[in-house]
């Protein structure tokens, strides 16, 4: 049985939707508390750069690979009866 390469694609894409859910409350919270302070605008732009440049890289470094490649291959023949 082969594990395909394109897993952790998915497990990255389930990290990258609970991270935009974390930021779409945090801003909303800055929204409906009217806390829009220099200090608010200049974390979330912040964070809101690094994420951008985090998946920037992320999509140069992973151009090039082949997702259809095994990531490894379980031997499951210890577990069938003989």
């Amino acid at each position: 049985m082969e594990i395909p390469l394109y897993i952790i694609l998915f497990l990255y894409f389930v990290f990258l939707s609970v991270f935009a859910s974390f930021y779409l409350v945090i801003a909303y919270h800055i929204a409906t508390s009217a806390s829009f302070t220099l200090a608010s605008f200049f974390m979330s732009f912040f964070i809101f750069a690094i994420t951008i440049l985090t998946l920037y890289g992320t999509m140069e470094l992973l151009t090039g690979v082949d997702f259809q490649q095994s990531l490894f291959t379980l031997d499951l023949s210890l577990f069938s009866p003989r």
